[in-house]
């Protein structure tokens, strides 16, 4: 690629609006998904709690499935290009189904949906690498910090607008906007087909025979067959996805004893960044269960008291703030540097840690300043999201990043799933501890109910993010020590090789 030394190449810009699109028709339809099963499909709260929790976590848990088979198989744009194929059929058949009230092809919309998630969800990442030559890694980063911010602005976008649109386009209306959204990716796939299989894989570049093709084929209809499964059956399913989580992390400590002795070190420090992220998503995963239900149930419908919001969109203050402080805090990363100090990626979750313990701690705040109409002001929601996305802005996508430069090329886009991984067990494990605050439908909502239940659940998260922050510090210097390790015996190796061509 002729610009692939660029700060932005061509390829690079053209994945980044197709993020927008995804992130618009994605978290659009995400946002809408709690009172759809609420009230339309009639869902106990707990249910609806394991069904959002599961929806956030099939995707990322198949995504290292999808990874594999993109490295091994069919490519990373040919993964993409089906994933993306696939989401806009679910959100079509999620909106048909809507239109309906059908239960059973709803729950198979989503399944297609979250199978799409998890084939695609990794291979963007590598082709975003790719675009980028080996020589420009820190452009490569500053272009990862960038999609992820234009990702927020595409789900903030919908996750405002959509519960409004409800009262005009019904749920099923929305659902087909999300799948227009999702047919425009599919536009830019196809008017950029060349240039973007240049960035894949070498199989991206390769004819895929046709036993791979049908083989591919029976495999995406068992994990499609795996993942309806798992939406029909909640209480059973999050065992499957706790199953599958640890399968594929098994599968990465068996490739690293496959690995070289630098590998090794090096792939061992995403071993314990993956159980640091595993410990943050957990907050992330609180966003759409606990978080979301207390919205719900307490949320005011304006902020600033005059700004108009429905309380289903309070997560719509996540993207938003995302958004917001992307360029202060690259400003901020960009000013420790000037001063000699870069902290480790390690370091920066330790202090995200710290400021989910802020959010939850003014969460659980909030019960006690329930106003006479029952609600508490829409402005706590969003001030909690600020300190909650300042601490997800700070790590943004920068685990996946860590991964990509830690593990050997034939790894990529698995290890990138791992990342997801992370964040699909600690979406249902949020999903499953979120129940203990989910009431029976028509509760009425006490002073004593609002203490016992939320304000203690909140105040119980806030303390424990401190100490993880204690935690991660503490593993900050072993992964330190990993790194440095593996960095030295390459430059071993490398000294090796050119005595030996001397």
């Amino acid at each position: 690629m002729q610009d692939a030394n660029a700060r932005f190449p061509f390829i690079a810009r053209v994945l980044i609006l197709r993020q927008f699109l995804w992130g618009a028709a994605f978290y659009g339809t995400y946002v809408l998904l709690t009172k759809y099963f609420l009230n339309e499909l009639n869902y106990s709260e707990a249910d609806t709690i394991m069904m959002m929790g599961a929806f956030g976590a099939v995707g990322p848990v198949f995504s290292a499935v999808g990874g594999f088979v993109a490295d091994r198989f069919i490519g990373s744009f040919r993964a993409v290009y089906i994933g993306y194929t696939t989401y806009t059929v679910g959100f079509f058949l999620l909106g048909f189904g809507a239109s309906n009230l059908n239960v059973e092809l709803s729950i198979f919309a989503i399944a297609l949906i979250g199978y799409a998630r998890g084939l695609s969800a990794t291979s963007p990442t590598v082709l975003l690498g790719n675009s980028y030559s080996s020589a420009n890694r820190d452009s490569f980063q500053q272009g990862l910090t960038v999609n992820y911010s234009i990702n927020n602005l595409g789900s903030f976008s919908s996750q405002y607008l959509f519960p409004f649109l409800v009262a005009f386009l019904a749920y099923q209306g929305n659902f087909y906007i999300a799948s227009g959204l999702m047919s425009l990716t599919l536009v830019l796939f196809v008017l950029f087909r060349k240039r973007l299989v240049e960035v894949g894989n070498d199989i991206d570049r390769r004819e895929v025979d046709l036993k791979t093709w049908l083989c591919f084929i029976v495999g995406s209809a068992a994990m499609l067959g795996l993942v309806y499964w798992v939406f029909a059956n909640l209480e059973a399913g999050k065992y499957l996805l706790y199953s599958l989580g640890g399968a594929a992390i098994l599968y990465f400590v068996f490739e690293i004893f496959r690995a070289t002795s630098a590998y090794k070190y090096k792939m061992c420090s995403v071993l314990i960044m993956i159980f640091i992220m595993i410990s943050f998503y957990f907050y992330y995963g609180q966003m759409m269960t606990s978080m979301n239900i207390y919205a719900i149930n307490l949320m005011g419908d304006h902020i600033f008291g005059f700004i108009p919001i429905r309380p289903e969109s309070n997560a719509a203050f996540n993207p938003l703030w995302c958004f917001v402080l992307g360029a202060p805090v690259i400003f901020v990363y960009g000013w420790l540097e000037r001063k000699g100090y870069s902290p480790s990626i390690p370091t920066k979750f330790a202090a995200a840690f710290v400021f989910s313990a802020i959010a939850f701690g003014m969460l659980g705040l909030s019960t006690g300043f329930v106003g006479e109409n029952g609600k508490i002001a829409g402005d706590w929601i969003l001030w909690v999201n600020f300190f909650q996305s300042l601490a997800e802005l700070i790590v943004g996508a920068l685990g996946a990043g860590f991964i990509f430069e830690m593990v050997p090329r034939y790894l990529s886009a698995f290890a990138i799933g791992l990342r997801s991984v992370a964040l699909s067990l600690s979406g249902i494990l949020a999903a499953v501890i979120s129940t203990r605050i989910a009431l029976p439908k028509d509760q009425v909502l006490t002073p004593e109910i609002i203490e016992g239940v939320y304000a203690n659940y909140f105040y119980g998260l806030a303390a424990l993010a401190v100490v993880m922050a204690v935690v991660t510090l503490m593993l900050s210097k072993v992964i330190a020590k990993l790194i440095r390790k593996g960095e030295e015996l390459e430059q071993q190796d490398a000294d090796e090789e050119t005595a030996t061509q001397h």
